[in-house]
C-alpha cells in the first residue's frame, strides 16, 4: 500500500532515507542493491571539523580531476564574496576527487551560485552545484556509505529525490490524482446541467405566471 498522500509526498524530501532514495518515486518497501543495504545500516555523523553556515554553502560536483581551487574561486566569485573554498582531495595521491564546498559570506549568494552556475561546463564537464546535504538533511548518508544522491545509470544504484534526479510522482498517487480529477469534472458537470436545467424552469415558470396574471 502507499502510505502516503499528495499532501506528504514531495519530490525533494526534507530528510534523507536511504531506502527511499533508492527508488524512482520514494516508495520502495525491501532495498534493491547491496548500496543501499549499507547505507541503511551505516551509523553516520557529520564531521565535526567541518565549520561554517550550511546555508550560505553549496557542493559542486562532477568536477575535471584537473579543475583547481583558483579555477573555481575565479568562477564562482561572479556570485558573491567567497568566504571558504574546499576541493576535496585524495589524502594520498592529492589528487582531486571530483567535488568541492564553497561557503560565501551572504547565503544569497550561494542561491545565485546554484541558479547560475549548476549545469554548466567548467574544464570540458558539466558540473553540478546544490546545497551542502551533511548538515542540512536530517539522515544523511554519503555516497561512499552507499547513500547519496544521484549516481551512474551503468552502476546499478542510482539514487533519486536531489533536484537533479527527484522523485517521480507515484503511479497510484497519479491514478488517485486523475480519478479525484473525473470526479471533480463530473461533478461540475452535472451542478451545470441542474443550473442550466433551473435556468430553464425559472423561464418557463415566469412566463406561465405572466400568462395567467394576465
Amino acid at each position: 500500500n502507499l502510505n502516503m498522500t499528495s499532501h506528504s509526498w514531495e519530490p525533494v524530501p526534507r530528510t534523507y532515507d536511504p531506502l527511499k532514495a533508492g527508488s524512482i518515486d520514494g516508495t520502495d518497501t525491501i532495498p534493491h542493491d547491496h548500496g543501499i543495504i549499507r547505507a541503511m545500516q551505516a551509523e553516520y555523523k557529520p564531521n565535526k571539523l567541518v565549520v561554517g553556515d550550511p546555508k550560505a554553502t553549496v557542493f559542486v560536483g562532477h568536477l575535471n580531476p584537473c579543475t583547481d581551487e583558483s579555477t573555481l574561486r575565479k568562477i564562482f566569485s561572479h556570485c558573491g564574496e567567497i568566504k571558504r573554498l574546499r576541493l576535496i582531495r585524495d589524502i594520498v595521491t592529492g589528487f582531486s576527487k571530483g567535488y568541492a564546498f564553497i561557503e560565501f559570506y551572504d547565503k544569497y549568494d550561494a542561491l545565485r551560485a546554484r541558479r547560475d552556475i549548476d549545469h554548466t561546463i567548467i574544464d570540458d564537464k558539466e558540473v553540478l552545484v546544490d546545497f551542502e546535504c551533511e548538515r542540512i538533511l536530517k539522515g544523511w548518508v554519503p555516497r561512499r556509505l552507499g547513500g547519496g544522491f544521484s549516481g551512474k545509470k551503468e552502476s546499478g544504484q542510482l539514487r533519486f529525490g536531489c533536484k537533479e534526479r527527484p522523485f517521480k510522482r507515484p503511479l497510484l498517487m497519479l491514478k488517485q490524482s486523475h480519478d479525484d480529477h473525473r470526479e471533480d469534472s463530473d461533478r461540475n458537470s452535472y451542478s451545470d446541467r441542474n443550473y442550466s436545467r433551473d435556468k430553464y424552469s425559472d423561464r418557463h415558470g415566469s412566463y406561465k405566471r405572466s400568462r395567467h396574471y394576465d
